[in-house]
């Protein structure tokens, strides 16, 4: 993995005719994800602002004068949708929102299930890039051929991270984990694990007889690891992992900067863990 992190790090970028500071649209995002997105594809010809940093949870966020101000300001606001982070849009002009969870729900039907997050599947985090592509051409039509070119750079890169995984998975004992949260959900299905979700939706209340349930199913299937978040309560994900004989893997799903890093991170964490059991 370090070796793909290096390669994603000394790839060129190369700006022709940037625009001054002053002039530039303002692309502004609910997640820093999408800002990781949008800064790449565009680079220095537009203005980027994200309103959640890495690792603040998008539910119930409410944000700030300062958040509300560089929204309204903005040329373009990119959100996820879905009632995910629906306060980024209040009382903003739906032309200028790209809104990729509603944009996705229309082609794939498990966009539309509860607590499912668009950036953690990495194959349609792939169209992601040229949708977005496709949105800052709009902005600047001579550029199309620039924008879709990263685009396919981003994509090409992140085919390369399944392909290191899906050989990294082969050696792990195990091909099944517990989930705190759903937020996971996609991306181990992507890679071919089976996931236990102890929360079935995000405003699920665990109770008694769903820890039963998730415990019984984890020991059916041989899991031994448990992941959940940083800004998670560790009580509920250490009594499983306490009850299946595990261990609790601690993860951020709100990357801060490039997406690519955070997937290869993610990926190589969970494969050395699933190793180890």
């Amino acid at each position: 993995m370090k070796k793909l992190i290096l390669t994603i790090l000394v790839i060129p970028i190369v700006f022709f005719g940037c625009r001054s500071g002053s002039k530039k649209p303002l692309i502004t995002t609910s997640l820093p994800v999408w800002k990781s997105v949008a800064e790449y594809i565009g680079g220095r010809d537009f203005r980027y602002y994200s309103v959640l940093k890495g690792g603040i949870s998008p539910h119930g966020y409410e944000p700030k004068p300062s958040d509300v101000k560089e929204l309204k300001e903005a040329s373009l606001v990119i959100v996820h949708g879905l009632g995910l982070d629906d306060w980024a849009v209040r009382g903003i002009k739906k032309d200028k929102v790209l809104n990729l969870g509603e944009l996705f729900a229309q082609k794939y039907p498990q966009v539309r299930e509860p607590g499912y997050h668009l950036w953690m599947n990495p194959v349609l985090m792939e169209e992601v890039y040229f949708e977005v592509a496709d949105r800052l051409t709009s902005f600047y039509p001579k550029r199309e051929t620039y924008y879709k070119k990263r685009a396919d750079d981003y994509a090409a890169m992140i085919d390369q991270i399944l392909k290191r995984s899906t050989r990294c998975l082969k050696g792990a004992k195990e091909k099944a984990v517990v989930i705190y949260h759903p937020v996971w959900k996609p991306l181990l299905e992507t890679l071919g694990i089976k996931v236990i979700e102890i929360a079935r939706t995000p405003e699920e209340r665990v109770t008694a007889e769903r820890l039963k349930t998730t415990i019984e199913k984890a020991k059916k299937l041989g899991a031994r690891v448990v992941i959940s978040e940083i800004f998670a309560d560790r009580k509920v994900p250490e009594e499983v992992a306490r009850a299946i004989g595990g261990k609790v893997l601690i993860l951020n799903p709100l990357p801060e900067k490039d997406y690519v890093v955070a997937l290869s991170n993610w990926n190589e964490k969970i494969c050395k863990a699933l190793k180890e059991e």
